[in-house]
């Protein structure tokens, strides 16, 4: 009989499996489909996301009844964090008024224990392409590895559920680096934010 030593036994961590959400394309509920891909993320990275007990709520925001704009995010978060803490899951929202940078770099510093939804100027944040400019967008910001599939180091990413149509120049992107256009797109929504974070990981 062989037995292992609990010395050979090598514990797993969440980010050591490659997890890939899908993104959620809708031009009526950029906010929610960004939350909802960051709540999910951020309570995989904490070891704590179960599909299938709190999909139905996470995909409420998905909808432009709870998922339109910051406001309306915001209202849902409140509604339900009640319901997502009785899961098990300890995740907190704020609303804040911060520029770009300041909000990338407290995202970078979670390793993957946090979030920010930023409303956007859809035409700024994707010049040249065709114009969305009625639309209330956002992106959702984490940290993540760009291409789930690859062997690269974790590094912001930036989620887009309307990402306009696949061009040859990357357009249609709805995951991928953080934009170069992304400060001006978020400035011309005044800096705006909510910000998600799990309580208790170290």
């Amino acid at each position: 009989m062989n037995l292992v030593s609990s010395d050979e036994v090598v514990l797993q961590r969440p980010e050591d499996l490659r997890f890939q959400l899908p993104v959620f394309h809708t031009e009526s509920a950029c906010a929610g489909a960004a939350t909802s891909y960051l709540l999910r993320r951020i309570a995989y990275r904490a070891g704590a996301y179960a599909p299938g007990i709190q999909e139905f709520m996470f995909h409420e925001l998905n909808t432009g009844r709870h998922g339109a704009d910051l406001e309306s995010v915001q209202r849902w978060f409140a509604i339900r964090s009640g319901d997502l803490h009785s899961l098990g899951y300890r995740l907190y929202c704020r609303r804040i008024n911060e520029r770009t940078p300041s909000i990338l770099d407290w995202v970078s510093e979670g390793r993957g224990h946090r979030g920010a939804m930023l409303p956007t100027s859809w035409d700024r944040l994707h010049p040249g392409q065709l114009t969305y400019s009625e639309i209330a967008h956002a992106v959702g910001i984490t940290v993540d590895r760009v291409d789930a599939k690859a062997d690269a180091k974790e590094d912001l990413v930036m989620i887009d559920a309307w990402p306009g149509p696949v061009t040859a120049d990357g357009g249609g992107v709805d995951r991928g680096p953080v934009s170069k256009q992304l400060e001006a797109a978020h400035r011309d929504r005044n800096f705006h934010a909510l910000i998600y974070y799990w309580v208790g990981w170290s």
